[in-house]
């Protein structure tokens, strides 16, 4: 019974250990800032992916995490009240949505130096999916190529980041 007990707890111990060196080392990877996140009982089987195909991961108000995504699949995010929704591409090249609970404003400061810029209130774009930056009337409109997606308009505000990033990218 004793020694069930003693195996039972240095289980545990050397599972929370692991958890937290992974979490830790998720965190130091590629210097990206990244958030704690509580991974629960989350477990992957994909590996390790390559340098330029970066995974991000995005947690609700919580720290709780939601949803993993590889970084090219995204589209851009979308503000929806408390809510932002994460338009990307999936395996099979199909255009989806994803709903969580959290602040554009915590993803703008989570991602700052990746791909992702804010272009409007309500908006932010991945600039290596951008397929036309157009100057218009009411300023500048994103097309990410995809019939299913309008175009994103850039807000004055945000158009200067926008255009270093697409033109540091291009």
């Amino acid at each position: 019974m004793i020694a069930n007990l003693a195996l039972f707890f240095s289980t545990a111990a050397l599972l929370i250990s692991c958890v937290v060196l992974l979490m830790l080392l998720k965190l130091r990877k590629g210097g990206e800032v990244m958030r704690l996140t509580n991974m629960g009982n989350v477990v992957s089987d994909y590996m390790t992916p390559a340098q330029d195909d970066k995974v991000i991961t995005l947690a609700d108000n919580e720290g709780v995490m939601k949803f993993s995504v590889r970084m090219k699949n995204i589209y851009y995010i979308e503000a929806d009240d408390n809510y932002i929704k994460v338009w990307y591409d999936d395996h099979t090249g199909n255009v989806k949505q994803y709903m969580l609970r959290c602040r554009l404003k915590t993803v703008e400061e989570s991602f700052a130096e990746s791909d992702l810029v804010r272009c409007h209130r309500k908006y932010i774009i991945n600039i290596s999916r951008i397929q036309v930056l157009s100057k218009e009337k009411d300023g500048y409109q994103i097309d990410l190529g995809v019939d299913s997606i309008g175009a994103v308009p850039v807000s004055k505000t945000y158009e200067p980041m926008v255009l270093q990033k697409y033109n540091s990218r291009h």
